[in-house]
């Protein structure tokens, strides 16, 4: 008995207004690594994608629901730009690696604008809200991920059983956030170098014989 085929097509309003958001989408992160989650506004997107506010609000229900947008791009590329190539890479030290490597040079502007997870932290510690709880949710998936390869590290031998994960995890996260500090407000160019030459001489010391 022959079936019947349904073709299901999305309405071209839907593909344009997807399309539109994108667009939207793109400009406001793009505004927000310069001038910051704070620094974003209806007024200044809709200069910006030369569209009216009222066409922008359409697309987004307040401007707090904007900014969650923005962080969850943001968060789609981090995984694109840092943890994707990562488990390309062999479980342990290789994947550790890559992760922390890729990170700094985000959080230096190797590969965009700012890292949020840094920024947007310092924007919003003190300010409880839908915001807040959206950066909050990706960085600690990210810092479950850190926290994840340490211990592959350990299971694959190549760092010694007796690491404190929680202090290790501790001293890499600190290192980006002064990797980000120093590169972006002191503008020191060796930053990045002296932070790769720490976190090697870190891993190095807990090594497994």
């Amino acid at each position: 008995m022959n079936q019947a085929r349904t073709n299901f097509k999305v309405p071209e309003e839907q593909t344009k207004g997807s399309a539109t958001k994108t667009l939207i989408l793109e400009a406001a992160l793009a505004i927000a690594s310069r001038s910051g989650l704070e620094g974003l506004t209806i007024g200044n997107l809709a200069e910006v994608v030369k569209m009216s506010k009222s066409g922008v609000f359409a697309h987004f229900g307040s401007r707090e629901e904007l900014q969650v947008e923005v962080v969850r791009s943001y968060h789609q590329k981090f995984q694109e730009v840092v943890f994707a190539p990562a488990l390309l890479k062999p479980k342990g030290l290789p994947r550790l690696n890559q992760m922390i490597g890729s990170w700094l040079k985000m959080s230096s502007g190797g590969d965009t604008s700012s890292c949020f997870f840094i920024s947007g932290a310092a924007e919003f510690d003190d300010c409880p809200g839908i915001v807040r709880d959206e950066l909050l949710r990706s960085v600690e998936i990210w810092r479950a991920a850190l926290l994840r390869a340490i211990k592959e590290a350990i299971t694959e031998g190549h760092l010694k059983k007796s690491v404190n994960v929680e202090a290790l995890l501790f001293q890499l996260y600190s290192i980006a956030l002064g990797v980000h500090h120093d590169s972006r407000f002191l503008d020191n160019p060796k930053c990045l170098a002296n932070a790769n030459k720490l976190i090697k001489e870190i891993l190095s010391s807990n090594k497994s014989n």
